[in-house]
């Protein structure tokens, strides 16, 4: 490893998320790829959000590119807290891509490879620093080789490295007892739940995985504020 590339291994990009960059030794490393997995409803676009929030504040270009909802409707959902989106999205400082045309718009399916380099064509048009693909999983059902997925995967991500752009790719937990191809690709996994207990919903993030960084790996509350998701030190039961 060069000396440049040691150096760098301690800066942080903070994760805009209160609470959670404590959990990662200071944020997450830049230029890795790291994966947000949870039910539906859990907070994995919020989540994506405030990250590309927080890079906006350090003079960071961001890319959210959303593989199936609208983006207007992302947009418009974000009003509800206190991000001043808007703004940002108007001064071009985080941009939208509607991957969801190329999906559903084109009438036939892809190759892994096709896909996944489409999606690197925009952020490298894009030039961005921090990148958000939401939600994985719909490519799942875009694909007519999806044997292929692990190596086109493998092949994206060694990309996004060469780019030095830190990207968080949120992905439907299907099972929590099955790992995907993105579970061992991926730098990092943070794993966020919702589950009912005593008639009451509890939410909580835990840190699955994190190469080269300390991290905590225990349960920890979480809570919707007007900010967006802010993490707890505690146990959520």
């Amino acid at each position: 490893m060069y000396v440049g590339e040691l150096l760098k291994s301690l800066d942080r990009a903070s994760s805009g998320v209160p609470g959670l960059d404590d959990l990662i030794g200071g944020g997450f490393l830049p230029g890795r790829v790291y994966l947000v997995v949870g039910p539906p409803g859990s907070g994995k676009t919020t989540l994506g959000i405030q990250f590309l929030m927080s890079g906006v504040k350090n003079g960071e270009k961001g890319l959210f590119v959303s593989l199936f909802e609208n983006p207007q409707l992302i947009t418009q959902d974000m009003l509800r807290y206190n991000f001043g989106l808007l703004g940002h999205v108007q001064a071009k400082k985080i941009v939208f891509n509607d991957f969801g045309q190329i999906l559903f718009g084109a009438g036939r399916k892809f190759a892994w490879d096709e896909l996944l380099r489409s999606l690197l064509e925009i952020i490298r048009k894009e030039d961005a620093k921090r990148v958000v693909i939401d939600s994985f999983n719909s490519l799942e059902y875009s694909v007519v080789d999806p044997e292929n997925k692990r190596m086109a995967l493998g092949k994206l991500m060694r990309k996004l490295h060469e780019l030095d752009v830190t990207t968080l790719i949120t992905s439907e937990m299907m099972s929590s007892e099955s790992y995907t191809d993105e579970y061992y690709l991926a730098d990092g996994v943070i794993v966020l739940h919702h589950f009912m207990r005593n008639f009451q919903m509890v939410r909580a993030l835990q840190v699955l995985k994190m190469r080269g960084v300390p991290h905590d790996s225990n349960l920890k509350r979480i809570r919707f504020t007007e900010e967006g998701i802010r993490v707890y030190p505690e146990a959520p039961f």
